[in-house]
């Protein structure tokens, strides 16, 4: 990750030394060109985050030891319920 991190804050470095030759040179555009950078690299680092949550979440079967905990809670409740009533 933070290599990752590394990376965009040199590309969007040479980014925003690339625009200084030219002669309409406004700090707006290059803020607004990093910025876009900056939430494009933010949205697939979401991104990324989520399909590995989702495949960490199935590798270790998250997902159904939920379903069996729920299951095994309202089973519980209707027992106790039972309980109560006799």
């Amino acid at each position: 990750m933070r290599k990752i991190f590394t990376v965009t804050l040199l590309s969007l470095h040479m980014l925003a030394n690339a625009n200084e030759s030219t002669p309409q040179n406004s700090d707006f555009g290059n803020i607004s060109a990093m910025l876009i950078i900056l939430l494009f690299f933010l949205l697939i680092v979401i991104a990324l985050l989520l399909i590995c949550r989702e495949a960490i979440c199935w590798y270790f079967k998250i997902n159904k030891i939920e379903a069996q905990q729920r299951e095994i809670l309202r089973l519980l409740q209707r027992g106790e319920e039972k309980r109560k009533g006799n």
